[in-house]
């Protein structure tokens, strides 16, 4: 006994132990060797033990530096869950937010940057700002930007600082206070003032980067070992790249986020994605004219056949990739960013750097971005770990930083793609001066090019989801028939009237969804009609929790409805079946007996207490963890729910919002499509199989063990074995190009081969997101409808067999009323699965793509909400949708459980 003591206690310790550090490397305050207190601060921008190569190695040495420079202080990596799409970048801090791990200095780019001001997201600089210029302004956060900045360029320090440079990032970095006069980083209220929100580490600008060894392999067809000077150069050396056969194109662009993509073009055109008026507000110009000639060359890329030798090859030079793969897939040309240190984009060898291609215009613009650092709000009481943040954020692109980057490129042989401006800085005794001469006079040039027409990416109101709106009218594009034919046809005319549609209607949708320029009388009447509808489904839910209470109550236990309106009103629905035919019957003419009821003394008779008593400890976990959630989050859907406090409610708005939401109901339509597709080949074949096997005379085990090893295997596994199959060299694309191989033998038959990328077509890819969890599902689903089958007597085959019964008689008539109730059991909980559970899948399938017009093809209301919710961190819409989606399914589940309240249940015998 004692050893047994003394080990559970070493045993304790050493959990305790592990709690312990677990608890250290959650970024709370540990000890250093020295001594004194360490913060490990959860900084962007520290790369982790996956990020490899030079730029890496540059980074460690910077993060080793400031650790020597800040001894306390342990920079940690902030990584998270990566996600298709634009989504990723925007969800993980979301998410650790939500999660209560959120980092202490944080990514900021331009489109992010307004939504995390109104969250209140970031803790305001100007304090350390004024600092590092070496001024104090007795009221800085008063004055407008340009007199901000004259008074900031008076103190001593401003010749000093790594950013002074970067004019066009003040309009960004300090805006509006979005806490108005209870803004408590103010001494005296005032309405109208500014803070300086994050501070710029680095400018990017988009250029375009080629294939050295595929278009040097297309020299004799006139392909330049350059990027094109013009929109139609790209076209048409496009066309020349382009195999499918042998897996090569001419542009790549990110199936996640086609929408920077064509941002670029839209630059080059003259035209931009949103514009700000004289007061400070924003809306959408995608109806320009420019809009559509960009979105008329997007198309053309995408369809216009390419045709060699006489021979249709394939439509368009485009191939949609998730990017970071060095598959056998190749590209000529890409977009990408290069930043003002260290052409990166430019390190790989086989790869060249140039300009983005000239528009109709003459312009070569593409976009131009900063890289941004600023301080989680959640520090504003934690002045040491947030002096540890800002001298975080100083030290990522000071000047030593810059010297050990500059210093690591070149030791590493990449001094040539290292800025010449940074090489002349740190050129002590001209160590650098061979490096200097070596330097490509394109990257130069590319760098010029890109930056003095560069075009800032969207930074104003909620403009952290433009690409995914502009993705939806360019999927629409894609996808649409009439602007295929007219591009065929070559009527540019009439493939532009419809372009000019479908962009008028995102226009639209992009002023009201994103930037939320809704007329007052128009949002006034959607908050009244949201109204009715909560009165109405909470109504309606009362009368449907009454109409399960009573379905379930035996019948001696009922209470009559009392004799009033209501009563009379609701007490058909509430009233059993047998109940409602036999009031509706006439009366007998026999006289009636009238039948005493025996009196049950209800819950304190003995039987019913120790029910109770068993009962109720499920009863309490259950509305710890089901009811008490599902009341906080009514409350949350009634506001403008923030994680960091401070919620205000908002009354109907979020219900007003999801009830007029094109998407939300497209998504809802989707997600029962979703459930048809599910009940006519996932909820069938399980019961199928189940029929076939219990026929099967001998190999039993061995038939049930192999439907059933799918179910052992990981979901991930699952996941990435199928999308392999759907992929252009997938098995699907080969059982079918096995199938046209044999075809193309019969005279006057001519088939093309098949390179689709089956998750892409917006036609099959719900269809072909059914099929891994049919597979996987099949097995378990199939033993457990066997075992029901089993149980069958034999003599009731046998009588069937006396009779006469054919194979359907017996089992339309035997085998499936016999496991009725277990199917209709299986069949609530298969279609609420199916329409709230399908999300998960698809985010990891598609993540909710391809997208059209309305949304994605697989953004089922699941994964809508999902993204709602710790996507957007709009968790009150977020619950407003989940419970208009409970709503609705709860009428379903009633409708089976009065069903279910009709059966009885009785003990097998042995």
């Amino acid at each position: 006994m004692k050893n047994w003591f003394k080990q559970l206690a070493i045993a304790t310790a050493g959990i305790l132990g592990l709690a312990a550090g677990a608890i250290a490397d959650d970024g709370k305050p540990t000890t250093s060797r020295e001594g004194a207190p360490a913060i490990k601060l959860r900084a962007w921008g520290v790369p982790s033990g996956f990020y490899i190569g030079p730029v890496a190695e540059a980074d460690r040495q910077v993060i080793d530096a400031f650790r020597k420079a800040n001894p306390n202080v342990d920079p940690v990596a902030t990584t998270g869950l990566t996600l298709p799409g634009s989504k990723s970048m925007d969800m993980v801090p979301f998410m650790q937010i939500a999660g209560d791990m959120a980092p202490d200095v944080m990514f900021v780019n331009f489109r992010q940057s307004q939504t995390y001001i109104d969250m209140k997201l970031l803790y305001p600089l100007d304090r350390y700002v004024e600092a590092m210029a070496g001024v104090t302004l007795a009221d800085g956060t008063a004055l407008q930007n340009d007199t901000y900045v004259e008074a900031l360029k008076q103190g001593p320090g401003w010749k000093t600082m790594p950013s002074r440079e970067l004019e066009p990032c003040w309009p960004v970095v300090r805006r509006h206070c979005p806490y108005g006069e209870k803004c408590p980083h103010r001494e005296t209220p005032l309405a109208d003032h500014y803070h300086i929100w994050a501070w710029p580490v680095g400018p990017l600008a988009t250029a375009m980067q080629y294939d050295r060894t595929l278009l040097a392999e297309h020299a004799d067809d006139g392909v330049e070992m350059r990027t094109p000077h013009d929109w139609e150069e790209l076209l048409e050396w496009g066309k020349r790249l382009t195999n499918p056969a042998e897996n090569t194109y001419g542009l790549e662009v990110s199936t996640g986020v086609p929408g920077w993509s064509y941002a670029n073009f839209l630059y080059s055109a003259g035209g931009r994605v949103v514009e700000q008026d004289e007061k400070g507000r924003w809306y959408c110009v995608l109806d320009s004219e420019a809009a559509v000639e960009a979105a008329y060359y997007w198309a053309r890329l995408r369809m216009e056949k390419v045709v060699r030798d006489g021979q249709f090859i394939t439509r368009g030079v485009i191939k949609a990739s998730e990017g970071g793969g060095t598959g056998p897939v190749r590209f000529g040309f890409k977009l990408t960013y290069v930043d003002d240190q260290f052409f990166s984009a430019a390190t790989d060898q086989s790869k060249g750097l140039g300009p983005m291609p000239a528009g109709p215009t003459g312009l070569r613009r593409g976009e131009l971005n900063f890289s941004m650092l600023g301080i989680f709000s959640g520090l504003a009481k934690d002045s040491v770990r947030r002096d540890a943040a800002w001298a975080y954020i100083n030290f990522y692109d000071g000047e030593i930083a810059r010297r050990i980057r500059t210093e690591t490129m070149v030791e590493a042989g990449l001094g040539p793609y290292v800025r010449r401006e940074l090489l002349e800085k740190f050129n002590t005794g001209g160590r650098y001066d061979s490096i200097i001469r070596r330097i490509p006079p394109g990257l130069e040039e590319t760098y010029k090019v890109a930056f003095a027409g560069g075009e800032p990416e969207p930074y104003g109101k909620n403009c952290q989801y433009v690409y995914d709106e502009l993705s939806k009218p360019l999927g629409a594009i894609w996808a649409s028939k009439t602007i295929e034919a007219a591009i065929d046809a070559g009527d540019a005319e009439a493939a532009k009237a419809e372009i000019r549609q479908i962009l008028k209607r995102a226009n639209e949708r992009i002023n009201q969804k994103m930037l939320g320029n809704l007329p007052p009388e128009e949002a006034a009447h959607r908050n009244r009609v949201a109204w009715a509808v909560i009165v109405v489904v909470m109504g309606a839910f009362g009368v449907v929790m009454l109409m399960v209470f009573r379905a379930f109550t035996p019948p001696e236990l009922r209470r009559p409805m009392r004799s009033t309106w209501l009563g009379n009103l609701f007490s058909p629905l509430l009233m059993p079946r047998s109940a409602v035919n036999a009031a509706l019957e006439p009366a007998a003419k026999s006289p009636v007996v009238a039948v005493p009821t025996p009196k049950v003394s209800g819950w304190k008779r003995g039987r019913y207490l120790r029910a109770w008593i068993i009962l109720t400890p499920a009863m309490l976990l259950i509305a710890i963890w089901s009811y008490w959630p599902m009341l906080k989050g009514t409350v949350i859907a009634f506001q403008d729910y923030s994680v960091l406090g401070d919620s205000e409610y908002v009354g109907a708005n979020n219900f007003a919002s999801v009830l007029y939401s094109g998407e939300f109901w497209y998504s809802l339509r989707l997600s029962l499509f979703y459930a048809l597709l599910f009940f006519v080949f996932g909820f069938w074949a399980p019961i199928g199989l189940a029929l076939l096997l219990s026929e099967v005379p001998r190999g039993g085990i061995f038939f049930r063990t192999i439907y059933y090893l799918p179910a052992v295997l990981s979901g991930v596994v699952v996941i990435f074995l199928w999308k392999s199959f759907y992929g252009p060299s997938g098995m699907v694309n080969q059982v079918l190009n096995g199938i046209v191989w044999l075809l193309n033998f019969i005279p006057g038959v001519s088939i093309g081969a098949f390179n689709s990328d089956w998750l892409q077509d917006p036609t099959f890819v719900m269809f072909f997101c059914l099929l891994p969890t049919v597979w996987a599902g099949m097995g378990p689903g199939c033993l457990i409808y066997l075992a029901a089958l089993k149980t069958i007597p034999e003599e009731l085959y046998e009588a069937a067999d006396i009779d006469g019964a054919g194979i359907r008689h017996k089992l339309f008539g035997v085998a499936l009323p016999t496991i009725k109730v277990l199917i209709m059991i299986n069949f609530i909980g298969a279609m609420i699965g199916a329409i709230r559970g399908a999300g998960g899948f698809m985010l990891a399938m598609t993540g909710g793509g391809p997208f059209g017009e309305q949304g994605g093809a697989t953004e089922v209301i699941g994964l809508k909400i999902f993204y709602t919710t710790f996507g957007y961190l709009q968790f009150g819409m977020g619950a407003a949708m989940a419970w208009i989606l409970g709503a609705m399914l709860i009428g379903f589940t009633v409708f089976q459980l009065k069903r279910m309240s009709n059966l009885e249940f009785r003990t097998a015998k042995a």
